[in-house]
């Protein structure tokens, strides 16, 4: 592909991602400064083949399947003068309920950080209140709708939170840096857990896994650990 191709695809992409409905995080140290808009929907959802569904006790497929949390927000960004969509796990929820409890969501514009590279299981988000809510900016919150939360799909990330839109993974093996997130996650599981991983994705070894794989196994993972992740604390 030349330069110039390449350049536009680039350019494309981040027009699409500025676009669309799903806050987007990808990569450490990425922002966004917004302010949490309404009430909160939780869903459970289960990951089926390359991409997950939420959870539908009368769906066969579904029966067995290990289900996790997902929680999405209205997420008013005054930078793009526009209503979004943020969506995390329990974990990235309790972080945003520790600071609604300690500075209340209605007066408030937050900042949210993006703590861990792609595709990093580790990945965390810090939430910090940014500055008191302005007449202008609510002024601009009363004139846009709240997206109805139960209607829309899913919006996948790579980490613990600060959700993506919905994407299919790239294909190819897995990386280096993926497959060696992936092992030191299982060294502390029971072996019996290990055993089932590995038959779920079909290998006998991490590194025989697919990129496209990831997303399943980091949601695997986080059922098989309990989330026994770091929490972060939004006021450090």
């Amino acid at each position: 592909m030349t330069n110039a191709w390449q350049q536009a695809q680039e350019r494309a992409d981040r027009q699409a991602e500025k676009g669309g409905m799903f806050v987007r995080l990808k990569n450490n140290g990425d922002k966004v400064v917004g302010a949490f808009c309404g009430d909160p929907y939780a869903k459970e959802v289960v990951w089926i083949g390359q991409k997950s569904e939420e959870y539908n006790p009368e769906n066969p497929e579904h029966k067995g399947v290990r289900s996790s949390l997902r929680v999405s927000l209205n997420f008013f960004v005054p930078a793009e003068s526009k209503m979004k969509v943020i969506e995390g796990s329990a974990q990235f929820f309790r972080s945003i309920v520790k600071v609604k409890e300690k500075y209340g969501l209605d007066n408030w514009l937050f900042e949210i950080e993006r703590q861990g590279e792609a595709n990093d299981p580790k990945t965390k988000y810090s939430i910090l209140p940014e500055e008191k809510l302005t007449a202008e900016t609510r002024a601009q919150i009363a004139k846009v709708e709240l997206h109805d939360l139960g209607a829309i799909g899913n919006g996948e990330d790579d980490g613990d939170g600060g959700s993506a839109q919905s994407k299919a993974s790239s294909p190819g093996p897995i990386s280096e840096q993926e497959a060696q997130g992936i092992v030191e996650r299982l060294k502390m599981l029971a072996k019996t857990d290990v055993t089932a991983f590995l038959a779920k994705f079909g290998v006998q070894r991490v590194r025989d896994m697919k990129s496209a794989d990831v997303p399943a196994a980091q949601a695997l993972l986080n059922d098989l650990d309990g989330g026994a992740q770091a929490e972060v604390d939004p006021f450090a």
